[in-house]
Formats: structure tokens, sequence, C-alpha cells
């Protein structure tokens, strides 16, 4: 099986539905080999783990969590429980559309394990469209999300000596081998670097390709807060790396 895609899912009933219906989708049609999907339902109060089992697909799994455990312990289980050749962390929401795996899978290098990022900055500047676009920016993205990337991005080439144009993106495809001797301690958002870093201190290579983004804003659902930045600060800063 080449690929797994995880969908950490907590509370997005209005969304999980027709995100799966896209990506059943998209991976029908533009997969050679077989797929997986797996739904971690991370505690919902909601109807989304009710939603997601309704799909009812053969190459779909939804498992439900007894409580909120945070996304990094959902994205963890999803892993774990995972059996493709690379892993797709795909939110729940629809930031992030389906239509741009086949772009991801595209780059992937074939003589040795690599991970591929999809960078939002690179697929905003190529719209071309503004300053806005230049700089790296989306419609309706705030510009302190953008500063807090800048920020990591400058952490990272100073201790690695690599350029990451998105290290906030929540669109990365993982070798899976590289989880099979180490799994992240962290529970929360801030897992997505403490796995960056693992594959910069393993030297696996990270390519980044442009994706769309689509944010959405508190009131319709979005979750990353503040202090979810402070704590991927001091994942990114702490001296020991695994």
């Amino acid at each position: 099986m080449l690929l797994s895609v995880v969908v950490p899912a907590f509370n997005e009933e209005k969304t999980i539905g027709p995100l799966l219906d896209e990506l059943i989708e998209v991976l029908d049609h533009g997969l050679e080999s077989d797929y997986e999907i797996v739904v971690v339902d991370d505690g919902s109060v909601d109807a989304t783990a009710a939603l997601a089992e309704a799909v009812g697909h053969p190459a779909l799994a939804v498992t439900r969590l007894p409580q909120n455990l945070g996304k990094g312990a959902a994205v963890q289980h999803g892993i774990s429980s995972s059996s493709g050749k690379y892993v797709l962390v795909q939110d729940a929401d629809v930031e992030y559309s389906p239509r741009d795996i086949p772009v991801l899978l595209a780059d992937l290098a074939h003589d040795h394990p690599m991970a591929v990022y999809g960078s939002r900055v690179l697929g905003a500047r190529a719209l071309s469209n503004g300053l806005r676009a230049r700089a790296g920016l989306w419609p309706r993205q705030g510009i302190p999300q953008r500063g807090a990337n800048v920020v990591l991005q400058a952490l990272l080439r100073v201790r690695f000596g690599v350029v990451i144009t998105d290290p906030l993106t929540g669109y990365k495809l993982y070798p899976r081998d590289v989880f099979s001797d180490w799994s992240p301690t962290s529970k929360g958002f801030e897992t997505d670097h403490e796995i960056t870093l693992h594959l910069l201190n393993r030297r696996v290579p990270i390519s980044e390709v442009p994706v769309r983004y689509s944010p959405r804003s508190r009131s319709e659902g979005k979750k990353i807060r503040a202090t979810d930045f402070l704590r991927a600060l001091r994942v990114v800063l702490r001296r020991e790396v695994t």
C-alpha cells in the first residue's frame, strides 16, 4: 500500500463528510495503488465520528478516542494503526484541498525516503496576485500567523541550515518507516514540529511543493491559538533533538 491518509478530527461534523467524499474521489481516480484513510475522532462531542462512519467506504477506518487528547495524540494513534509506505496528515477541516495530494505524491523521490511538505507560502506566491501573495499570504490569512511562520523558518535555518518556507503547514507527507523505532512525545499541535526536527536530525530530505489554502476563522471552528505557537517555539528551541 502506497499511502495512508491520517485524519485527526475534533468536533468537525460540518466538514468531515464533504472532506472524506473529496478525499475518496481524488484517491480513487489519482492513485494506481491501494490506499487507506484512517480517521481518528479525538473525543468529539458532536456527530463527527458517526458521520465519518456513515461514509462506509472499504478503504476507510474510523477510531474513536475516549476523550480529547490533542491533535498530536490523534495523529500518533493514526500513524500507529496505518500500513502505507507514506503517511499524509489531512486535517478534518477544508483548509487544505485533497486535490493537491497528487502534487505531493508526484514530488516523491523513489530512490530514498523523503518527506514532502505542502507550502502555502509557495502556493500564494505562485498566484502572483499583489503584495499579499508575494509575501506568501492567502486571502483571509492573518499576518500574525505568517509572522510566526517566518520566526520558525529562521530558527530552523539557524539550527539546521535548511530553508522550509512553511513549517506551520498542516499538509505533510512522511515516509512511515521514520516512525518504526520512534514516536513523538508531545500531544498537541506542536507534534508537527517535533516530527520535523526528527526528520532533520535523521537527515531525511524535506521537499516543498505549492498547495492551495482556504483559512477559516475562529468563529468557523479554527482551533489553533497563540499558545500553540509558543509550544512550537519550545520544541524548536530545545537543546536535545531526537
